[in-house]
């Protein structure tokens, strides 16, 4: 009888734990702006329409072709961005007016990796590119493969960046409380929560610790980027992804900053700066960078990691910015919108 009880017990506080998992996850997702699906992508320019709530970039976003020496943004310095605010091309027609050393952190380098190391680049691969850039289509493409990917969630609990956190603040390895009880990840394709960035907060950690790992950079034209985030989630109110990233006082990117594609491609050319000169002062790391609009990417990933090429594909397309959109390529995220749209969210 008392052995009957104690297993009614234990069962019940296992019953117990699982809801309040299940609800955690859940509720939180409610307000989670990064990870309304498991897929991600290449918003393309939206047609503005009347009577639409959106609209497309606006002119005082876009990015002006001009002279620019890249500075960092610091947390207590209120420095006003380098770059002009009446910018209209895109980054590539930025990069064309620069020095080949400041023009190129907006374009991927497809030399990085040398040949005779595809099919053999170390564990674990380490996303460290930001959010609407990329990193679930890299999640999906290693799932195709067979690889356990871990896309913003290490667990059912947890977010990547909050177990890293940990991690560090507990004086172990920045992975190793994401992997305990054998959770045993090969692909951090988003390390942030769009809150909290561990590729630039223990960015020296990760490095100490994993000094083979392969490291990631996605790239995107700046503007469709900054479009992509403006438009995500795919809500009628806000705030969105960029209006959150603008609160959350990151280094490099502190409270305010933000009100313009130019702001955040500093950002960006920033980390990507620092990214290359981590890895070009530590030679066993290997650097793979992924331009997500390169027609030639999936041939080049299936090459590098002996993956079929079929397995890459743009994921999270955001259905408000792409109303042409292919039905079987979105289907995942036309449920979601659906979903939102019933709700009267959108």
């Amino acid at each position: 009888m008392v052995a009957l009880k104690a297993g009614v017990i234990g069962a019940a506080v296992v019953t117990l734990f699982n809801l309040w998992a299940f609800h955690s996850y859940y509720s939180s997702q409610k307000d989670d702006d990064i990870h309304l699906t498991h897929l991600d992508v290449d918003d393309e320019e939206p047609r503005l329409q009347e009577g639409d709530w959106w609209t497309a970039v606006d002119e005082s976003d876009a990015i002006q072709s001009a002279e620019w020496e890249p500075i960092i943004i610091d947390n207590n310095n209120d420095k006003k961005s380098s770059f002009p605010d009446d910018a209209k091309t895109t980054s590539s027609a930025l990069s064309s007016q620069l020095s080949s050393s400041t023009a190129s952190c907006f374009e991927a380098r497809d030399n990085t990796v040398p040949e005779h190391l595809y099919g053999k680049l170390a564990k674990p691969y380490l996303n460290l590119g930001f959010p609407k850039t990329g990193t679930s289509s890299l999640h999906k493409f290693f799932e195709c493969g067979g690889l356990r990917s871990a896309h913003y969630r290490c667990n059912r609990i947890d977010s990547c960046a909050r177990c890293i956190k940990q991690s560090v603040e507990a004086g172990g390895a920045p992975l190793e409380l994401c992997e305990l009880g054998g959770n045993n990840i090969d692909v951090y394709a988003q390390m942030d929560d769009g809150h909290y960035f561990p590729q630039i907060e223990v960015l020296d950690d990760i490095v100490a610790a994993y000094p083979e790992a392969t490291l990631f950079l996605t790239f995107r034209n700046m503007t469709k980027w900054y479009n992509s985030l403006k438009k995500w989630p795919p809500r009628k109110r806000g705030p969105h992804l960029n209006d959150k990233l603008r609160e959350n006082n990151i280094t490099g990117f502190p409270t305010g900053v933000g009100k313009n594609v130019s702001e955040f491609s500093e950002w960006f050319c920033n980390h990507v700066q620092r990214v290359r000169r981590v890895v070009n002062d530590n030679p066993s790391l290997t650097l793979v960078e992924v331009d997500i609009e390169d027609e030639n990417i999936a041939k080049r990933m299936s090459d590098m990691f002996e993956i079929d090429e079929s397995c890459w594909g743009h994921a999270n397309v955001n259905p408000i910015a792409n109303p042409d959109l292919n039905i079987t390529e979105g289907v995942e995220v036309a449920k979601k919108f659906t979903m939102l749209k019933n709700k009267g969210e959108i």
